[in-house]
């Protein structure tokens, strides 16, 4: 149960943080100002380890992939790898949030490509993408820069092989989580 303090009409700071919550910060006053994470001395090993196979995994999906993928789309993916290797525990970086969140961003971005105007293609892209991961239960907030860079192509054609690196990164993404799930620990 959570607790909660009133600090006036309308808002409210809560105490206790379950998983997948973050506490409202009502001032600075509230805040812990500190520059080096309190966990590092008991998690040093894994703030380590996890680090480096997240920047080691998209090396090699860039070193594969990058000459059919924009840089959005890269985006997008690199940052699903900091999620399951920072925070494997929370609720998007579950198998069906990277997943879904992925099959609805691409489909959504490819369908986008048919509106001519980038900056109206991309808002669509990100507003319809939105609404569908939360209304699915499948929010991964990195999927949404692949929609958007799918949304920015000229044509659809031209947005296949980002296509099938984002889904390849989502594939592997959930592969790795799966496999080291045990020895993953989140980092914040």
């Amino acid at each position: 149960m959570q607790q909660v303090k009133i600090v006036a009409p309308g808002s409210v700071i809560v105490k206790k943080k379950e998983k997948d919550e973050f506490a409202l910060v009502e001032s600075v006053e509230d805040e812990d100002i500190y520059i080096i994470s309190k966990s590092l001395k008991e998690k040093w090993f894994n703030y380590l380890w996890q680090s480096l196979s997240a920047g080691a995994i998209t090396f090699l999906m860039l070193y594969v992939f990058s000459e059919v993928i924009a840089l959005i789309i890269l985006a997008g993916v690199g940052s699903t790898f900091f999620t399951i290797f920072a925070l494997p525990k929370l609720r998007t970086a579950s198998n069906r949030n990277i997943i879904g969140s992925y099959l609805i961003c691409i489909t959504v971005g490819l369908f986008c490509t048919y509106i001519y105007l980038p900056s109206l293609s991309g808002g669509v892209a990100i507003s319809v993408a939105t609404l569908l991961m939360v209304v699915t239960d499948t929010e991964h907030p990195p999927a949404a820069g692949v929609a958007l860079g799918l949304s920015m192509t000229p044509c659809i054609e031209d947005g296949y092989g980002g296509s099938i690196f984002a889904f390849t990164g989502a594939i592997i993404a959930v592969f790795l989580r799966n496999i080291l799930s045990r020895w993953l620990e989140d980092l914040v």
